[in-house]
């Protein structure tokens, strides 16, 4: 981050010095879920004017526990979707799955069938419906189901990190009641796992992107990969350069690619009408042309009014709007540790999901 820019506030017009700043970022945090351990707020979607997110101890265990990532599985503790009201700015009373669980719920999708779809990791992946308070699990599929969205004709696609079966992940497809549709294996390059991140769904074309960590069987260090599959799960294209973060499309089929090419962060930007997109379709907005090492883009999303809001872990947030203008907010991080996850805009301000205890930051648009 270059040390130029303001604390929370990367673009402003010049003022003068007697102009008022915007307001500052407010931050609304839960009461804590647990006295065992530190919850935090992680993966988001929104629908209705709320945004959903997981709740989840993974982090602050993994941390506390020298970097074990089963650790999250020693204390058993609530398992819930956190809700947070848009429009007031305030939370809601979270969407109880279970009052002792081992693990957390982690990505969550607000399906349009209303009820709300989250994965857990370690646990089978779920439902839960928050007009009635009906409870779902969807055990059928397995463990290790990281990242969700929403695929064709109403399904959902869900990434298999890794399993108790394989350290190799896969692409899973299911029916809104958890009925496997397809399931397709990675398969990583030579002395590598593939495990499955980040998914979405590309309605015009109908494709499915991922991206992957490459996980060394031996001493090599991580690397990573984005995977392009048709609508039956044949591979069409693979890639690792540019590195690809995060990726999304529109409901009208125009993609945007988070994506990381030596030290710069860019978007690319795809219109509906081009043909499958490669690593060069479309057109660049350079987000940071210094990306530092350490951060990762955790989402990209539109609001369906031409404007794109790319959430850092860092808290460096980028709204692209009409005519590619970016605008960068630096959000505060009271805990270091502290990582952003989700960001949705709303009436001239974004909120971000902030995971450092359940928070979510909501800040001004310039």
């Amino acid at each position: 981050m270059s040390r130029s820019r303001l604390p929370w506030i990367a673009v402003l017009p010049a003022v003068a010095a007697c102009a008022t700043l915007p307001p500052a970022p407010v931050l609304r945090a839960a009461a804590a879920p647990s006295k065992e351990e530190r919850f935090c707020a992680w993966f988001g979607d929104a629908r209705d004017g709320v945004l959903y997110f997981g709740e989840s101890a993974f982090w602050s265990e993994y941390r506390g526990h020298g970097n074990d990532p089963a650790a999250d599985l020693l204390i058993n503790g609530p398992k819930r979707i956190g809700r947070f009201d848009l429009k007031r700015e305030e939370m809601l009373d979270p969407l109880a799955v279970a009052e002792e669980a081992p693990s957390g719920t982690w990505d969550v999708l607000a399906h349009p069938n209303g009820r709300i779809y989250f994965t857990s990791f370690f646990e089978p992946a779920g439902w839960v419906d928050p007009a009635s308070g009906e409870i779902g699990s969807l055990t059928a599929l397995g463990d290790g189901l990281n990242e969700l969205a929403l695929g064709p004709d109403g399904s959902i696609l869900a990434t298999r990190y890794a399993s108790t079966r394989s350290r190799d992940g896969a692409v899973v497809q299911f029916d809104p009641d958890g009925g496997l549709i397809a399931e397709y294996p990675l398969q990583g390059p030579p002395g590598y796992f593939a495990a499955a991140k980040s998914i979405t769904w590309d309605p015009i074309r109908r494709r499915i992107w991922i991206n992957t960590d490459l996980v060394p069987k031996g001493k090599e260090p991580v690397r990573y990969d984005a995977r392009v599959f048709d609508e039956h799960g044949h591979e069409l294209l693979r890639y690792d350069t540019p590195s690809l973060h995060f990726m999304s499309f529109g409901s009208d089929g125009t993609g945007y690619f988070a994506e990381v090419e030596g030290r710069v962060l860019q978007l690319r930007i795809v219109p509906p009408d081009l043909e499958d997109p490669n690593p060069r379709a479309g057109r660049v907005v350079v987000l940071d042309a210094d990306f530092p090492f350490g951060d990762a883009v955790q989402d990209v999303r539109g609001d369906g009014k031409g404007r794109v809001v790319v959430t850092r872990w860092s808290g460096h947030i980028h709204i692209v709007g009409p005519e590619d203008r970016v605008e960068t907010l630096v959000l505060p991080r009271p805990d270091l540790n502290g990582l952003y996850y989700t960001g949705e805009l709303t009436d001239g301000r974004v909120c971000v999901t902030y995971c450092a205890d359940v928070t979510v930051v909501c800040a001004p648009l310039q």
